[in-house]
């Protein structure tokens, strides 16, 4: 047998939501180097636009759609188009996500923690249930690859709606797996870290990159290229006997301790 063969993604279609983001785009390029046709969701259609032309000029494997995760006619919107123009749907890569305000405890708004909550867990939930059933609908063995963070189990100040939405996200991709198994359908979870991105790049370079260094195990932010492995291994058959799984891709960030007040 070709163990490599069941790494790829050829003649399949992965729907990605926030693939304009920034961790969204580097998903998006790895899997349509393992060679899935895409489905590109996101709010900012300009972006999304962009990107597509970047990675597949021909237009040829790439639907850019755009949606709100948090409302459901707009995702039925999307599985309709997918379903014209691809004939089917395996992978659900749920990206879509926002990190929230800088803000302590006493200084969270409940919009703040509604707009949070809405598109990290309701978004994720309802774009999961949705697919899930066309999955099942078309007897596809599918797979719905949710995303967290190293902060769904560490804690960290001033991230308390992103950290407990990603704990939730953790635990729905749980609840999920369960649900879907008598389906053929696989959940499982990525949840990465620090990744190099201009933003990362000054905070781990700035005058607290130290402290910031000191909490990472392997004392570096990951190079997109990190995340290709494990992506590829949850969004093919190469994991046929796994889910309910989260696969944390961190550098050990996330069982690094707590951080608390100075």
């Amino acid at each position: 047998m070709n163990w490599i063969k069941q790494f790829s993604l050829e003649n399949e279609v992965a729907l990605v939501t926030g693939a304009a983001g920034g961790l969204g785009r580097e998903l998006v390029k790895i899997l349509y180097d393992a060679g899935a046709s895409l489905v590109l969701v996101d709010s900012n259609m300009a972006n999304l636009q962009l990107l597509s032309k970047e990675i597949d000029p021909l237009g040829q494997r790439v639907l850019p759609l755009e949606c709100d995760v948090t409302k459901e006619q707009d995702i039925l919107f999307v599985i309709e188009k997918a379903n014209n123009h691809f004939q089917r749907i395996d992978v659900l890569v749920n990206c879509a996500g926002v990190l929230g305000s800088d803000n302590l405890l006493f200084d969270l708004t409940v919009a703040e923690w509604d707009r949070v909550f809405d598109v990290n867990l309701k978004g994720s939930w309802l774009t999961a249930s949705h697919v899930s059933q066309y999955m099942a609908s078309h007897h596809i063995e599918g797979r719905i690859i949710n995303i967290s963070s190293s902060l769904g189990l560490r804690s960290q100040l001033k991230r308390v709606p992103y950290a407990s939405s990603k704990a939730a996200v953790e635990h729905l991709t749980r609840n999920l797996a369960m649900e879907l198994v008598q389906y053929q359908i696989r959940v499982n979870c990525l949840a990465p870290g620090w990744m190099n991105t201009p933003m990362v790049e000054k905070i781990l370079n700035g005058p607290d990159s130290k402290k910031w260094r000191a909490a990472i195990p392997m004392g570096r932010a990951a190079n997109p290229s990190e995340l290709a492995g494990p992506l590829i291994l949850l969004a093919s058959k190469a994991s046929s006997y796994m889910t309910g799984t989260i696969l944390r891709v961190d550098g050990g960030y996330a069982y690094c301790g707590i951080e608390l007040p100075e």
